[in-house]
């Protein structure tokens, strides 16, 4: 997985959220603590101690992990298996050929993975953007840069390419509709539907 930007959403701001939790996580525990040793007399309770950095990797962990797909910090869960029917167009704007796959996008708050699996080949993205579409009909922009390697068995027909791809999400995140080209080994540009699957 690699790093990718939410256009919009401030991490940093996140980040000062998550220590101001920790610090008062740990000086309340170390409170209780302290508040504890006298009720009872264990000196057990002061002995130990939660300190902030531990707290805030905590907090951070369960972030990233689950706490990001709340709909409060208004972040798209894009992560799944998508269907895709795609089309390699030609000059004039007709389709060349078709070609049915999988997109696969692995998502948490910090990093995200994008691959597209077809019978010739496989791609797996390198950068990748979120931007909120406003307006009436909202939605999502995902665009992201990718790299494709045929088959081993198609090797001598197509050729490794680099590529661009940008796909618009609606408000309910269930389809998408998508743009795509390539360059270097391959240059084919073209239009993808998605479904969830």
């Amino acid at each position: 997985m690699h790093d990718y930007a939410i256009f919009g959403h401030d991490r940093a701001g996140i980040g000062r959220w998550l220590g101001l939790i920790a610090i008062l996580i740990a000086g309340g525990t170390a409170q209780l603590a302290s508040l504890l040793s006298s009720m009872t007399g264990w000196e057990a309770f002061t002995k130990g101690s939660v300190t902030v950095g531990v707290v805030y990797f905590g907090l951070h962990w369960l972030f990233n992990k689950w706490a990001w797909k709340f709909s409060i910090f208004n972040i798209p869960d894009l992560n799944g298996v998508w269907k895709v029917e795609g089309r390699t167009l030609d000059e004039q704007g007709g389709t060349k050929y078709e070609w049915p796959a999988e997109l696969d996008v692995e998502q948490n708050w910090k990093q995200m993975s994008i691959n597209i699996k077809t019978s010739n080949s496989q791609s797996e993205s390198y950068t990748a953007t979120i931007l909120k579409r406003n307006g009436v009909r909202g939605g999502w922009v995902l665009s992201y840069s990718y790299r494709n390697e045929p088959n081993l068995d198609k090797a001598h027909e197509l050729s490794s390419h680099k590529g661009f791809c940008e796909i618009e999400f609606g408000k309910d995140i269930a389809s998408a509709e998508g743009t795509y080209f390539n360059s270097g080994g391959r240059k084919t540009y073209g239009l993808m539907s998605l479904e969830r699957g």
